[in-house]
C-alpha cells in the first residue's frame, strides 16, 4: 500500500510517520513538503511542494491520502495566511484526490468545528470539512481531536497553559464532555493507522474521545 502524508513535521505528522515507518501494511510513503528535511527510511520519499500551486498535479498515485496540516493565527499573522493552511489545502487536496481517484482521504480536522461558529478558527475548520465533504471521494474521514498532548518544535503559550489545565481538571469531564479532555497526538496517529486499515465508505467524523476509544 501507498501513503501520502501532508503535514508531516507536525506533532500529529511526526507520529505519525514515525508508525508508518515501521508498519509492514505501507511499503511506500510520499511526504509533501515546502522544506526539505532529513529522513533516513528507504520506503519515504520526499516531495517539494509549492501548497498554493497544488492542484496543478493533474494525477496523483496513492491508496490512502492523509492531511494533517494546521496552524494558528498568531503564527500565521493574519486571518488569510491562516486560512490558506487551515482551509485552502486541505480542500485543494480534496480536489485533487478526486480528480485522482484517490479512495480514502483522512483529514485531521478541530474539536468544536462548525461552519456558523463565531470562532474564526473553529468557523474555518467547519467550513473546510463542509467544502471537502463536497467532493467524490470513496471515503472521507475527519478527525477532531482536542488539546494535543506531545512534545511540539513550537512555542505555543496557550497552547501550553490549557494543557496544564485539561491535564488538571480532565477527570472532571465526563459522559458527552469527555471529548474536551486532552489527547495524546501519538493516540491521534494510531487512530489513523486503524482508520486506514479498514474499508470505510462515505464521510465519518470522529470526536476526540472516539478517537481515543480506537485501537
Amino acid at each position: 500500500m501507498k501513503a501520502i502524508i501532508i503535514g508531516a513535521t507536525g506533532l500529529i505528522g511526526q507520529n505519525f510517520l514515525s508508525l508508518l515507518e515501521i508498519d509492514e501494511y505501507f511499503t511506500e510513503i510520499d511526504i509533501w513538503l515546502r522544506k526539505p528535511i532529513k529522513i533516513d527510511s528507504s520506503k519515504v520519499k520526499i516531495k517539494h511542494v509549492d501548497f498554493e500551486r497544488i492542484t496543478e498535479n493533474e494525477f496523483i498515485h496513492a491508496d490512502v491520502v492523509f492531511c494533517c496540516v494546521g496552524t494558528t493565527i498568531k503564527k500565521a499573522k493574519t486571518r488569510e495566511a491562516f486560512r490558506k493552511v487551515d482551509f485552502d489545502i486541505p480542500v485543494n487536496l480534496a480536489k485533487l484526490c478526486a480528480n485522482s481517484n484517490i479512495q480514502k482521504l483522512i483529514i485531521i480536522s478541530s474539536l468544536g468545528a462548525d461552519r456558523e461558529s463565531k470562532n474564526n478558527y473553529l468557523k474555518t475548520k467547519g467550513e473546510m470539512e463542509y467544502a471537502v465533504s463536497q467532493y467524490n471521494i470513496h471515503s472521507i474521514v475527519f478527525l477532531r481531536p482536542s488539546i494535543l498532548l506531545g512534545n511540539r518544535n513550537e512555542f505555543r503559550l496557550g497552547e501550553i497553559i490549557g494543557k496544564i489545565i485539561i491535564q488538571l481538571l480532565g477527570f472532571l469531564l465526563l459522559g458527552k464532555n469527555r471529548k474536551y479532555r486532552g489527547i495524546r497526538a501519538m493516540k491521534v496517529a494510531k487512530a489513523m493507522l486503524n482508520i486506514a486499515k479498514n474499508n470505510t465508505k462515505g464521510i465519518r467524523i470522529l470526536e476526540s474521545n472516539e478517537i481515543e476509544e480506537l485501537k
